[in-house]
């Protein structure tokens, strides 16, 4: 962009950039939105959905894809030009570069002799190991979204890291670098499936920058836009090329030279919603919203997004499953006593540590004082996110229950909240004769 220009599009882009590049390093350390491989749990917003809850992390994926494409119909390319990895990467290339240029007073084209070639290949060694390592950098942070962030820094610390996990972050860093360093636009312009899809999700009211071609004998034929333009196009063509990502250099130029002029002219290319947007518009307008259609939208992605957090919000986060030891169906104790093993799998799926009581009972059971649950220890403490698998045994007076299998439910209750609970069946045996007076014995399964 010239010089001159007072770069208001462009200051404003480079706090929205900073700030988004900010929130997606960040993100994955906050588990706001994180898929967690190793253990197959999605982390969302407070929540924590398991590889059993895949309905609701489909839900999830279904909303996070419908805001792209709504936000891609209602302000275009704005995320290509202001909020995309690419483009931040792309535009810190081009900062090195100058930088380095002029640390090293790189010589033009056609000069480069004796100490010249020196500077230039310290300029260029030097770009491209800045670049490696902010594309090792980038490696991290995604594969952070996928694995625990701050497993693999304290593995990282003690030179532990993971085969698999460092040739993929290296493998990351290595596509990115050659990305940045020879491909940067061509990329966006020839490989993005995002911007190809642009055509679909957009319609007339779609934000788009434009030239006004109505005033085009107000042209002064500077060609400051095409010479700003990162990607090189003449926005008076077109507004809907899709190289255009929405980043309105070209606006700040047209509006810094036409404001020099003897008589200063209001600029020539916008932001505008749509071939037809004006400038007198109400707030909402401002913001997008000109048309039923999008209050629609808006309407029915809040609804959405409300319903999905109440339903997650509202499940129980303790999860219980047991199995009974079929090998030996029941065991009969001195005592007279008839216990059957089970063998049990409990996970807390909040983010808060709790202690467990586990309870049975059922409408064939004795009351819940006769049906001992025996446990190394119950209640027991369960950890934030921990799945614990144990065995039980579960104990009933002979003549509580009628011979052969009886269906109890065993539940498990979290002792500081005891509105949180999880409850599943389990089959019960009891023996099919009458042992009364008898010692110990046990039935296996024939």
């Amino acid at each position: 962009m010239s010089r001159t220009s007072p770069a208001t599009y462009r200051a404003k882009r480079r706090v929205v950039q900073t700030l988004s590049t900010l929130l997606i390093v960040i993100l994955p350390f906050l588990n706001i939105l994180r898929l967690d491989i190793p253990t197959l749990r999605f982390y969302f917003l407070t929540s924590v959905l398991w590889v059993d809850e895949f309905y609701l992390l489909f839900l999830v994926i279904m909303l996070v894809l419908w805001i792209i494409v709504i936000f891609a119909m209602v302000y275009g390319r704005v995320w290509c030009g202001w909020m995309c990895p690419q483009t931040v990467l792309d535009e810190l290339y081009y900062w090195l570069e100058g930088k380095s240029r002029r640390w090293l007073r790189v010589p033009g084209a056609g000069r480069k002799t004796g100490q010249g070639i020196v500077r230039w290949l310290a300029h260029h060694v030097l770009l491209g190991t800045a670049m490696f390592a902010l594309s090792v950098f980038v490696g991290f942070n995604l594969v952070a979204y996928f694995v625990d962030p701050y497993r693999m820094l304290g593995e990282i610390a003690a030179l532990s890291l993971g085969s698999v996990t460092v040739g993929i972050i290296i493998g990351i860093a290595l596509l990115v670098w050659v990305d940045v360093m020879f491909w940067r636009e061509k990329f966006c312009t020839k490989t993005c499936p995002y911007g190809m899809l642009q055509a679909v999700f957009t319609d007339s009211k779609t934000q788009i920058v434009r030239y006004a071609t109505e005033r085009h004998g107000e042209c002064i034929e500077c060609k400051a836009c095409v010479r700003d333009c990162p990607m090189g196009i003449d926005i008076r063509q077109s507004p809907y090329q899709t190289e255009c990502t929405h980043c309105g250099d070209c606006v700040d130029s047209c509006t810094a030279i036409l404001s020099r002029l003897k008589t200063p002219l209001p600029t020539l290319i916008a932001f505008s919603w749509g071939e037809k947007g004006g400038p007198r518009m109400r707030w909402y307008e401002k913001l997008g919203f000109v048309d039923a259609k999008r209050w629609g939208v808006l309407a029915l992605t809040v609804v959405y997004a409300l319903v999905l957090v109440f339903v997650i919000q509202g499940r129980m986060p303790l999860s219980l499953t047991a199995s009974g030891d079929r090998s030996t169906l029941y065991h009969v104790t001195d005592d007279g006593r008839v216990y059957n093993e089970y063998a049990i799998k409990i996970s807390n799926r909040s983010l808060s540590d709790d202690v467990v009581l586990l309870t049975c009972s059922g409408a064939d059971a004795a009351p819940s004082h006769d049906c001992a649950v025996a446990l190394d220890r119950n209640p027991f403490p369960l950890s934030s996110r921990e799945v614990r698998a144990t065995t039980m045994r579960l104990y009933l007076p002979v003549h509580r229950l009628r011979p052969g299998p009886n269906r109890l439910q065993l539940t498990a209750t979290s002792t500081e909240h005891p509105e949180i609970h999880a409850t599943t069946d389990i089959v019960f045996f009891m023996p099919e004769s009458d042992i009364s007076g008898s010692g110990s014995s046990t039935k296996a399964l024939q």
